[in-house]
């Protein structure tokens, strides 16, 4: 007989580790705008607040310094220090932030930026947007928006609206936003700032992302789509510890046929582990090959 070759961890093992990785102890928060950057770095990259059903470090659960949920309290002081520095850091150059990962607020080192740039449909050039329009794979609200910030700069979303034909409500706001978070997602616009110009004081300022991050093409250039898949499913596993191969799929949303290339680089190369679950988990799992936190593999008998 030989043994379960299946290493089994329990949910509650699982958090602890999260706990140190994604800063949620009280003695590792991020407790000025300077740690939230450093934060950010050491991830590479997280979600503001999170998402139901999506495991990944967030900036909330750093400044936090632990588990707690969002409240639905603008006067709590932990909502402010992210609200701000969500706003100041991205103003300054510091960080990457915008709709991205799963079109949700996300944001990335500048280290890792060029690896997310190089998964995009960009090729460099402020015009390239045409290509995917002319192919139906960008939305002619998109298109009004980009060509709105191309011929005119940065502008806030209030002017940004009417310059794009897309002022009003109801539906004509739904195709804004939606073209806004479109060309975020395939980072052809970025915030790089906040206004008052608008009735309540606060709107974001949007400019081509190209202008924002002139350099980002060129540092981009030597990564390839193999490589880039690589060094973010790897980041991703080194700050999760442990995650089901159908959620990591889910919050990259690559194609099948590159997951199992992707996949079989990686296991070729000896980098990821399969033998391990979370109790109660279904499907394969993965985690990095050298995380000395998780049991060795089980021998047979």
């Amino acid at each position: 007989m030989t043994s379960d070759p299946i290493a089994s961890l329990s949910p509650r093992e699982i958090e602890a580790l999260r706990d140190i990785r994604y800063r949620r102890m009280p003695e590792l928060r991020a407790t000025s705008e300077e740690a939230a950057r450093e934060f950010v770095d050491a991830v590479g990259f997280c979600f503001l607040f999170g998402e139901k059903g999506v495991e990944i470090p967030t900036l909330w659960a750093a400044v936090c310094g632990s588990r707690r949920p969002v409240p639905n309290d603008h006067h709590d002081p932990d909502i402010g220090r992210v609200w701000g520095w969500k706003d100041t850091l991205p103003s300054r150059g510091a960080v990457y932030y915008g709709k991205l990962l799963r079109s949700r607020p996300t944001l990335v080192s500048l280290a890792l930026l060029p690896t997310f740039y190089a998964l995009s449909p960009n090729y460099g050039d402020p015009l390239d947007y045409l290509e995917d329009y002319e192919a139906g794979l960008l939305s002619i609200e998109a298109k009004r928006v980009y060509e709105a910030l191309l011929e005119e700069g940065a502008m806030a979303t209030s002017r940004l609206r009417q310059v794009a034909g897309l002022s009003g409500g109801g539906r004509v706001a739904r195709l804004f936003d939606r073209a806004v978070s479109e060309l975020q997602t395939q980072m052809r616009i970025v915030k790089v700032g906040i206004s008052d110009a608008n009735r309540w004081g606060y709107a974001y300022v949007y400019d081509l992302f190209l202008r924002r991050f002139p350099d980002l093409p060129e540092q981009a250039r030597g990564i390839s789509t193999d490589q880039a898949m690589e060094t973010l499913l790897l980041r991703y596993l080194d700050n999760v510890v442990i995650q089901s191969e159908a959620a990591c799929r889910r919050l990259f949303r690559w194609d099948d046929w590159e997951w199992e290339r992707l996949l079989a680089r990686l296991d070729a190369r000896g980098l990821l582990r399969r033998d391990l679950r979370i109790a109660g988990g279904r499907g394969t799992w993965l985690a990095l090959a050298h995380n000395e936190a998780l049991p060795a593999p089980a021998q047979p008998a």
